[in-house]
């Protein structure tokens, strides 16, 4: 599968289908409870708010094969740098 940055934008289009259920889910799991382990200690805590809809922002990158290369990555940091 290709990733999202090189698709057309057709299928760009349709993978942004997955921003869609973002409000729906943050809702959910602030009355529910969004369970984080911490695997340092195995202690487990809920996020809400804030920290939660950047979360469930990274869950849909990650269905829409939303990812960069290492050399973008450096790119990137090179030019904060300056």
């Amino acid at each position: 599968m290709k990733r999202f940055q090189e698709c057309s934008n057709i299928v760009k289009l349709w993978r942004y289908r997955w921003y869609l259920l973002i409000p729906f889910k943050w809702l959910y799991y602030t009355v529910v409870g969004f369970m984080i382990q911490d695997d340092s200690t195995g202690e487990y805590f809920i996020s809400r708010g804030k920290q939660l809809w950047k979360l469930l922002i990274g869950v849909a990158q990650i269905k829409m094969e939303w990812h960069y290369t290492s050399e973008e990555v450096f790119s990137k940091l090179d030019k904060s740098e300056n």
